[in-house]
């Protein structure tokens, strides 16, 4: 059993938004990002016969379990995984072939979703290692609102006149409009496999070729979805918007990563974990251009310089461009 109590302070705007908007407490605006009480009990199962904890050679490990939360606290989420390890010797003395899988999900219910910190973000060292830490999450775009200057015909800037202490001044004329803002949510479904071929070379250095593949995706799209407060909010302000809440998934965002190269593993005597240096060659990633969906259509704006000022603001495509290789290093081992 577990309990546990967060209060959220956001580094950005957007981050602010993402939680005090997505409908995971059934609160709206500030409260959100505070009191977060999950009370939850956690069955777990494991078996594991790997006869060392960091430089296996021979064994099987299975571990199982699942988080409810919701007997008592604010949260109400489901969450089962399962982790398998098996390390056997390979085709020459002293070699050892390693695999790992991993299978989360998590889901909320009783019409709540799962805490954003509770969803799933993958790349680097712990699983797919020839992409950015954390930087595997599906993409999405969340109704939103925003200010846009208004400009006059001939596209310069419309002003208006305001008094400052007395002083008058000159302000530029804004106007607000309905977007759908980018967001990172992390997934509800992740899937992880690794597989190393480990050879010793002299001493405590050995070498490893792995192969990583992995998936984090948002299988459950209605558990990404604002708080019914604030989409009424956004649908009073803008009645031909038409949000129902729901967040819109880049689908090129969910497909599957794979990294493969080589790794070489160095046992430190102080501290007894290996250093790693690695390079990686990613056989799939994503180059895309992801595009908004446009909500204020032309009827919104004065003119035309208007209207198509917002859209270079806010309907630009987003560049999505995953690197093909890297180069790093890391203390600790992947599995």
């Amino acid at each position: 059993y577990s309990y546990g109590v967060q209060n959220i302070t956001t580094l950005s705007t957007a981050s602010k938004q993402y939680f005090e908007y997505i409908n995971f407490q059934g609160l709206y605006g500030q409260n959100s990002l505070t009191g977060i009480r999950t009370s939850a009990i956690i069955p777990s199962y494991t078996y594991n016969t790997v006869d060392h904890p960091i430089t296996p050679s021979r064994g099987k490990s299975l571990f199982i379990s699942t988080q409810f939360a919701g007997l008592g606290g604010n949260v109400k989420m489901i969450e089962p995984s399962i982790d398998f390890k098996m390390f056997r010797a390979g085709f020459k003395k002293g070699h050892v072939i390693g695999f790992h899988a991993l299978g989360r999900f998590v889901t909320g219910y009783s019409g709540q979703t799962a805490p954003p910190f509770n969803r799933f973000y993958m790349g680097g060292e712990n699983d797919i290692r020839g992409f950015d830490i954390w930087g595997i999450s599906p993409v999405a775009f969340i109704p939103s609102a925003a200010s846009v200057p208004v400009l006059n015909a001939d596209g310069s800037a419309r002003q208006q006149k305001i008094i400052v202490d007395g002083v008058e001044q000159f302000s530029p004329v804004l106007q607000s409009i309905p977007i759908y803002q980018l967001i990172f949510p992390g997934g509800d479904t992740q899937g992880v496999g690794n597989f190393e071929y480990r050879i010793p070379i002299a001493g405590p250095v050995t070498l490893a070729a792995f192969f990583d593949v992995g998936v984090n995706r948002l299988s459950l799209p209605g558990q990404l979805r604002l708080n019914p407060g604030r989409t009424a909010e956004l649908n009073g302000l803008f009645p031909q918007a038409g949000f129902d809440g729901r967040a819109v998934i880049a689908k090129a965002s969910q497909a599957v990563r794979s990294s493969t190269g080589l790794e070489l593993q160095i046992m430190m005597p102080v501290v007894n974990a290996p250093f790693r240096l690695y390079w990686a060659y990613n056989p799939t990633i994503i180059q895309e251009f992801l595009v908004p969906p446009i909500v204020a259509d032309r009827s919104y704006f004065p003119n035309n310089a208007s209207f198509l000022n917002s859209i270079a603001q806010y309907g630009q495509a987003y560049p999505y461009f995953e690197r093909r290789k890297t180069f790093r290093f890391t203390i600790s081992r992947t599995f």
